[in-house]
């Protein structure tokens, strides 16, 4: 008798641990999408991404050919006070398969820093060059990991 009752004593201890890690995992899925910008060619509006001074507005301003890859012109919106220099961020890209959905065979991604200042208040145009996949076959750009090195406030 006293058995049964430690075994559904640790049954009742395991279920709650898996919800409780069931619950973490989807706050940090949800954490980590606000960390994400995802752009597609030809989407009209524009993602936003949160990093340690707030957050970042990012559109896809044009896509051309250059060289073996794309040349995308980023719009970045500062809706900040203050001009944000040396913006770093992880870029990645690729192929969508025939759903719309990141083909994760494609993706390549590479390490930005900007040496353009995002000034306040204001959209800056910066070109990033995509090696690997021209502009027909572009399908996303993903934003990521977003810091700075520092900031310039008004006088």
């Amino acid at each position: 008798m006293a058995m049964k009752e430690e075994l559904r004593a640790v049954k009742d201890q395991l279920s709650k641990l898996q919800e409780k890690q069931q619950q973490d995992d989807l706050n940090n899925l949800v954490k980590d999408l606000d960390g994400i910008a995802y752009l597609q060619p030809g989407d009209s509006g524009y993602s936003v991404v949160r990093y340690d001074l707030g957050t970042l507005t990012i559109q896809i301003a044009d896509i051309a050919p250059y060289a073996n890859g794309s040349k995308v012109a980023l719009k970045l919106g500062n809706p900040l006070y203050s001009t944000v220099e040396g913006l770093k961020a992880k870029i990645e890209w690729g192929r969508v398969d025939e759903n719309g959905f990141p083909d994760n065979e494609s993706v390549k991604s590479k390490e930005v820093t900007l040496n353009e200042s995002l000034r306040p208040g204001a959209w800056t145009t910066v070109p990033i060059f995509l090696d690997g996949i021209p502009p027909t076959d572009l399908g996303f750009v993903r934003i990521r990991d977003v810091s700075h090195t520092g900031i310039r406030l008004n006088r």
